[in-house]
């Protein structure tokens, strides 16, 4: 066995250890080995020593840096807490504020702590002074604040208490003092509050009788005046408070960075120790390696250097003939493995030699490649830089600088020129050309297009590239060869610079001082600017048609009221500074509204755009028209003098275009205008004031009978502030129940008895007493207020029938008109059904007054909307039958029972002859279509017979009765037959005057 191992230990010898030198390297390695190891084992020792005490130093140094660090955290959420504590309002919060920033200062103080245990410094000292100061601090803000805030919640009770028994009172003095108290939170030092103070007592003392609470007045001014000291204390110790958390902070950042320095500092020291044992280690290794080789060299055979030194020598002397073999392959051992491997070396080399050659010529080729993508590279860097730039509306000049640049630095001795067309196609205008002379820019600045015009010019005749090779000859450049000669210029290529649509916007032109051809590097580059000056061109002409688009209506072109202001605020300057006036007129078209449900909406645009130009044409260039929107316009008239001579005529000539016949859809217009003139300074000093008194002499003279003007006066401002006060009184009288409903009789003309009445309104105002709906309802229906005064007439007037119902009286009809702004209403059919149901009132009885205008206004809609009601069994009704403009085709559509003849067509029965066909022919028509006929406004017994004769079902008016109250109703219906005629009184009973006209109106009761 023992054999055997020894046998196969010596044949793995002989297989590792070459024969030429067992001997030897058996003796080397052994060397070699205990060398290192004894190097290792020095080195390692070295190490670990050096390193033991460095790196338990540095942990200690870690961890107070990790405690530094979590200390600048904790300081930092401390001045957060401290910032939701100053500005909190809720007393809860402001305990759990108090709360978390203290159990933050405990944290921290168990952090100050840990660390003046390891280290006692200054720093750590003046944190933990820091923290105590900061917590005494905070302690006191935080019971300063919830007094504060227990302060002002007893304050406001108090004032919503004393204002709401002064409220109540409902006297003059009492809102006064009431507004007095409202006041008194606005007061912010205890000056404002005496004042305050001074001024309630003196209306207290003014006053009979108050809610008894003088005391509490006092308190509550007293109050103010305590919140007012508070808050200033408070002040101040929020500030000192806020100081404090910020030393607080600079402690522990200071702290915090002094730590992170010594740990640096540690880690330092660690490094540099590893570094000297590596070298240790390093030079153990060297001079073992050194003793081995000398160890090697003396005791290595000398057979085996001679012939290792003789391969070297025939290697240094191998012959110019690459083929032959510099030694014989003798020997079996490794020297002559060795001698054999060198001869295979050489054969290498031959091969390797002759794919060098082959490499050097793909690497040149590469080389070009290269330098092509770096181009390409730099290219497409630059073609980002120049699309950044159009994607941030830089201006143009500034793009097409950066895009000429990017050219220029890729083509040396090359110069960019970017022309751009001009708005009138016929010039081509300088764009950018950063290296060509500022004066040759400047001559060719405005060039024409031509077919002869030079490069440029020709270019964007032919909408092609033109490449001129040599300028002095080429015949395109036979009349501007004068201006390129004196700088230099011999060749110049121009490439038309075309938009997403191919519509031409400039061109893109290089100039070569040597007489020559584009390269196809040159080209490529042209290929890749002029897509992107088209880019920035085309940006810039989109974003100028945006502006256009922002300042001009689209419909006329005319300027709209962004503009506007603009333009009137320039001419305010210019009148301030020359001494001048600017006059604004204000237009609009007289029913022009007619013109666009009539003819549709088509023809109305026809129609302003007509207008629009008429108007353009008789003013100056120096003037404005405006288009607002609509039918309305302004004109600025520019520069006037002192006299305003010129304005009369301007004004003539305006209505006198307006006025010339307009052919519209087959129909010849005449349309007329109103205006109303405001002039700078005398009018108003600002556009607003301008504008609204312009408006108001408009709308005077829209009253005064349309197609004429009117100067603003002031008593106009008078008349809009009537206005005001009456929407105001309108908001009140709902508030305040001061409407009340009246109702008419509607009377059956064959058996004379009451079938239904119409529900009228009225506003009885506590100061002016009963107020006419033809004064109150325009108001009503231009503010919307109309809305809620139409659901509280539904509302009423059910009620009002069912009670009547109730009472035991025979089931009449209740007739409701509808306005046209109550009638839009998308709600209004939800409107009407929650009255029914409130009311418990059969929908049966329920007649809602519909106008003809009202329903043409959006046909489709209405008829849907009347449909629905109808399907309720809610009956409908045409009043004021004939006034409108409705279409017999359309009136077929209608889902209606009942038709109303104007009283306009009644007044003048039965002597007018146009008045009795048109009564006859709509109590016809009523009846072929199955609907009943109602008459109203009957004053006499002659229009009573004249329209029984004629067939007509139903009349209301003054010869039975005026429009009563709900109790006169109760006894009217006590009789079965109403007399006739029948003289009921009514409050209405002051109007009595026979020849009075009521006009008629689509609005809830007015008549």
């Amino acid at each position: 066995m023992e054999s055997m191992t020894l046998d196969v230990t010596s044949r793995l010898g002989r297989r590792l250890l070459p024969q030429s030198l067992r001997a030897q390297f058996t003796l080397a390695f052994l060397t070699l080995a205990l060398l290192i190891l004894a190097g290792g084992a020095t080195a390692v020792y070295a190490l670990r020593t050096s390193n033991s005490a460095t790196r338990q130093l540095t942990d200690e140094r870690l961890v107070r840096m990790q405690n530094g660090q979590d200390m600048v955290q904790r300081t930092l959420l401390i001045e957060r807490q401290t910032d939701q504590l100053l500005t909190t309002r809720s007393p809860d919060t402001l305990r759990s504020s108090y709360a978390a920033t203290v159990e933050q200062l405990e944290a921290l103080d168990q952090l100050v702590q840990e660390l003046t245990a390891a280290n006692s410094g200054v720093a750590i000292l003046d944190m933990h002074q820091s923290s105590q100061l900061f917590r005494n601090t905070a302690n006191i803000v935080a019971q300063l604040r919830e007094s504060l805030l227990q302060t002002e919640v007893t304050f406001e009770q108090t004032l919503d208490d004393h204002a709401a028994r002064l409220t109540a009172t409902q006297t003059r003095i009492s809102l006064e003092l009431a507004v007095l108290l409202f006041d008194l939170p606005r007061a912010n030092d205890s000056d404002a509050v005496q004042r305050l103070r001074v001024r309630y007592e003196r209306l207290s003392r003014a006053a009979d009788k108050l809610p008894d609470a003088d005391v509490e007045t006092a308190d509550l001014f007293s109050l103010r005046l305590r919140l007012i000291n508070q808050r200033n204390v408070i002040q101040r110790f929020n500030e000192e408070l806020k100081n404090e958390a910020g030393v607080l902070v600079a402690v522990a950042r200071e702290q915090s960075s002094a730590y992170t320095e010594d740990y640096r500092e540690a880690v330092q020291r660690l490094v540099e120790a590893s570094n000297r044992s590596q070298r240790w280690v390093l030079i153990m290794l060297g001079a073992s390696l050194i003793f081995a080789w000398f160890v090697t060299r003396v005791f290595m055979g000398r057979h085996v250097l001679v012939r290792l030194n003789e391969i070297s020598r025939q290697l240094r002397q191998e012959h110019t003939d690459k083929t032959h073999l510099i030694m014989a392959e003798h020997g079996k051992d490794e020297i002559g493995s060795m001698a054999r491997a060198v001869n295979q070396f050489l054969k290498d080399r031959l091969q390797l030699e002759k794919k060098t050659v082959q490499l050097s010529i793909a690497t040149e080729r590469l080389a070009l490649q290269n330098n092509r993508l770096e181009q390409e590279a730099i290219i497409r860097a630059g073609q980002g830089h120049v699309l950044e730039l159009i994607a941030r509306s830089t201006e143009l000049a500034e793009v097409l600088e950066s895009l000429a640049h990017l050219v220029e630095s890729q083509l040396e001795g090359m110069m960019v020129s970017i022309l751009v067309l001009d708005e009138d196609g016929k010039h081509l205008l300088h764009g950018a050309a950063p290296s060509l002379p500022k004066a040759y820019n400047q001559l060719i600045d405005g060039t024409a297009i031509g077919p002869s015009v030079g490069s440029c010019g020709t270019a964007v005749y032919r909408r092609e590239p033109v490449i001129v090779t040599d300028i002095e000859l080429d015949p395109l450049w036979e009349e501007y060869r004068s201006a390129a000669a004196p700088y230099g210029f011999r060749a110049c290529w121009s490439t038309p610079i075309l938009s997403h649509e191919r519509k031409v916007l400039g061109t893109f032109a290089l100039y070569s001082n040597t007489v020559r051809s584009p390269s196809s590097t040159e080209t490529r580059l042209i290929d890749m600017a002029t897509p992107l000056a088209g880019i920035a061109i085309e940006r810039q002409l989109t974003e100028k048609r945006i502006r256009y688009m922002g300042d001009h209506d689209a419909l006329t072109g005319l300027p709209n009221r962004t503009l506007l202001e603009d333009r009137l605020k320039q001419a305010i300057l210019y009148a301030q500074r020359y001494s001048r006036l600017v006059t604004v007129v204000f237009l609009d078209l007289d029913k022009f509204k007619l013109v666009n449900d009539s003819l549709g909406h088509s023809a109305g645009d026809v129609l302003l755009k007509t207008v629009a130009q008429r108007m353009q044409e008789c003013v100056r260039r120096t003037d404005t028209v405006v288009r607002l929107g609509g039918d309305e316009f302004v004109i600025i008239l520019f520069d006037q003098p002192s006299d305003l001579d010129g304005v009369t005529p301007a004004l003539h000539k305006i209505q006198e275009a307006i006025l010339r016949p307009i052919q519209l859809s087959g129909h010849t217009l005449h349309v007329t205008c109103s205006m109303g003139l405001a002039t700078y300074p005398a009018d108003g000093s600002d556009t607003d004031t301008l504008l609204s008194n312009a408006d108001a002499a408009m709308y005077r003279a829209k009253e005064l009978g349309r197609n004429s003007y009117q100067f603003y006066t002031s008593e106009m401002n008078n008349k809009d502030q009537g206005k005001l006060a009456m929407q105001d009184g309108l908001r009140n009288a709902l508030n305040h129940d001061e409407f009340l409903l009246l109702y008419q009789p509607q009377v059956d003309l064959q058996s004379g008895q009451i079938i239904g009445v119409e529900a009228l309104i009225r506003w009885q105002h506590p100061e002016l007493g009963m107020v006419s709906p033809i004064k109150f309802i325009p108001q009503a229906e231009e503010t919307g207020l109309i809305v809620p005064i139409g659901d509280w007439v539904i509302h009423t007037a059910c009620k009002q029938n069912k009670d009547w119902q109730d009472a035991g009286w025979p089931p009449i009809t209740m007739s409701v008109n509808i306005s046209a702004r109550q009638f839009v209403e998308r709600d209004l059919i939800d409107r009407v059904r929650h009255a029914l149901q409130e009311t418990g009132l059969d929908p049966m009885y329920l007649e809602l007054e519909l106008t003809e205008s009202l329903i043409m206004q959006d046909l489709q809609q209405a008829i849907s909307k009347m449909k629905e009601l109808q399907s309720m069994g809610i009956s409908l009704s045409i009043d004021d039958f004939g006034t409108g403009y409705s279409s017999l085709a359309a009136l077929k559509s209608f889902p209606i029972a009942r038709l109303k003849i104007d009283q306009s067509f009644v007044h003048d029965l039965p002597d007018n002859e146009n008045d009795r066909a048109i009564a006859t022919a709509v109590i016809s028509l009523g009846h072929k279509l199955n609907l009943k006929v109602i008459a109203e406004g009957v004053e006499t017994e002659e229009q009573q017979t004249f329209l029984r004769e004629n067939g007509c079902d139903e009349i209301q008016g003054h010869f039975f009765s005026r429009a009563v109250s709900a109790e006169q109703i109760s006894l009217l219906l006590r009789t079965p037959r109403l007399p006739q005629p029948s003289r009921i009184a009514s409050p209405d009973s002051a109007r009595r005057k026979r020849n009075v006209k009521r006009p008629s109106s689509p609005i809830p009761g007015h008549q």
